[in-house]
């Protein structure tokens, strides 16, 4: 899977440039009721999607420079939004099983900011973040391209990145750990997508 959101924008190092210290710094906390966290999964015969729940989080500044960010994702609130009626909540179910990930043991995720910085603008991408990812208790690191606007009012933060399952021991019908031929159509594949839009004050 959710989370994740992260950033970029603007004109453009003055905002995101390493700060040298001694500055202001602040704090914003990461509104869960105006951010959105979206997930992509695919199979050989299809793909399922649906959306996740931001549980807590803030973005660290010091004289307008994102310093880091975590971000808390509530496991579960996994929501299948491509499917109704029963065939939504076997899905539901059965990815918060440890199946899959496991929530009742492991109910939340995390997204730890540890850097980002400036690139060429590519579909309005103008940022690159670094940081780690922690699903069922085991940390990936990731890279990923972001778009941040920030104002005096709100700090915003999206983007998309893709993960791969395997790194976090989510072992179903996965060909990292059975062997695909035996899967056959039945096999799921690792990278899944996570979409987010994470909306600070």
């Amino acid at each position: 899977m959710n989370t994740l959101l992260l950033s970029a924008a603007l004109l453009l190092n003055p905002l995101f440039s390493t700060p040298t210290g001694g500055g202001e710094a602040e704090r914003s906390t990461i509104d869960p009721a105006t951010s959105s966290i979206t997930w992509e999964g695919k199979k050989v015969t299809g793909s399922h999607n649906g959306d996740i729940q931001v549980q807590s989080g803030f973005i660290d500044t010091e004289n307008g420079l994102i310093t880091g960010a975590t971000v808390i994702i509530n496991m579960g609130t996994i929501n299948t939004t491509d499917l109704e009626g029963g065939s939504k909540e076997s899905l539901d179910g059965h990815l918060m099983s440890d199946d899959f990930f496991g929530v009742e043991q492991f109910p939340t995720a995390q997204f730890e900011l540890t850097g980002i910085n400036p690139v060429r603008a590519e579909n309005g991408m103008n940022f690159v973040a670094q940081g780690t990812v922690t699903i069922k208790g085991r940390t990936a690191k990731v890279s990923f391209p972001v778009m941040v606007n920030n104002s005096k009012s709100e700090t915003s933060i999206s983007g998309e990145v893709v993960l791969d399952r395997s790194d976090f021991d989510v072992r179903f019908r996965s060909k990292s750990f059975f062997d695909p031929a035996e899967l056959g159509d039945k096999l799921i594949y690792d990278d899944f997508t996570i979409g987010f839009s994470l909306k600070a004050k």
